[in-house]
């Protein structure tokens, strides 16, 4: 079993369906448009890929991503 540092701060994520997903702890809007959503946590650099796509309630504690869902990637993060 892992013991978690209850100092250290982990990225978390939500996802409703295809329709809807929060990031938590987001630190930037890197690209929007109605196909592609990308941002940056603490940890990744996220791609939310899919159609009709909106980012709102943008701030340092969170961004909400709604639309049709195709994909999501993670690029780096491994420490």
């Amino acid at each position: 079993m892992r013991h978690k540092n209850p100092l250290l701060l982990e990225d978390t994520i939500e996802i409703s369906g295809n329709s809807d997903i929060y990031f938590d702890r987001c630190r930037r809007l890197l690209e929007c448009s109605d196909l592609l959503v990308q941002l940056q946590t603490h940890g990744h650099t996220i791609s939310v890929w899919g159609s009709g796509l909106t980012a709102s309630d943008y701030s340092l504690h969170g961004l909400h991503v709604k639309g049709e869902i195709a994909m999501i990637e993670f690029d780096g993060g491994l420490r």
